[in-house]
């Protein structure tokens, strides 16, 4: 199976609700001066709206063009994924062939996350408490999309297997960050791996 870095969607959503803030800021000054109500302090009130608007269209819109123009990353899962306590071989493929400009970095953590609902607390909070983590290097040349990269991920002895409840959005996720240096910029991918105990 292949998995899809899931990076991307939150640059196009910070994108799209920049571009969404811009354009209903524009249309409100537009139909103010319309009605001759521009008044200095309407404008104070929708600075900060128009700031953070600019701001995610900016990053995001920066983020997706990246994308277009150097690829996005696919990570093959052998069967059904891996198994707590033996070593876990992936093949991480970019899209477009990749040249590192230094050491590549790993991150492997296992993370629980639980959804706070209820009075009192906001409907998009969440606790999220790393149960087990490591972090690796790896010297790598030119990455091919026909070829890839093989990885043995090290996996623990002990500890839980994925089991993430869809509805609430809360349990247990393992979560693989890689990055990687190029001479330009340096370039990010977050999968969600399906662990097995």
């Amino acid at each position: 199976m292949r998995i899809r870095s899931h990076a991307p969607w939150m640059y196009l959503g910070m994108a799209a609700a920049g571009t969404i803030t811009l354009a209903m800021m524009g249309v409100f000054v537009y139909l103010m001066r319309q009605q001759g109500r521009d008044v200095w302090f309407l404008y104070v009130f929708l600075t900060p709206f128009i700031l953070a608007g600019a701001l995610l269209a900016y990053f995001g819109g920066r983020f997706l063009l990246r994308r277009v123009l150097y690829g996005s990353w696919l990570l093959d899962v052998p069967g059904t994924g891996g198994e707590i306590g033996r070593a876990f071989d992936v093949t991480l493929f970019p899209s477009r062939t990749r040249v590192p400009s230094g050491e590549l970095t790993f991150h492997l953590r296992c993370i629980r996350i639980v959804r706070r609902t209820g009075v009192g607390s906001s409907g998009g909070s969440a606790d999220i408490k790393t149960l087990w983590e490591t972090t690796w290097e790896l010297n790598s040349g030119p990455i091919q999309p026909n070829r890839g990269l093989p990885l043995s991920l090290p996996m623990p002895a002990t500890g839980e297997p994925t089991n993430m409840d869809r509805r609430t959005g809360s349990g247990t996720q393992w979560q693989l960050n890689v990055v990687i240096p190029t001479r330009d910029f340096e370039d990010q991918a977050v999968f969600d791996l399906p662990v097995r105990a």
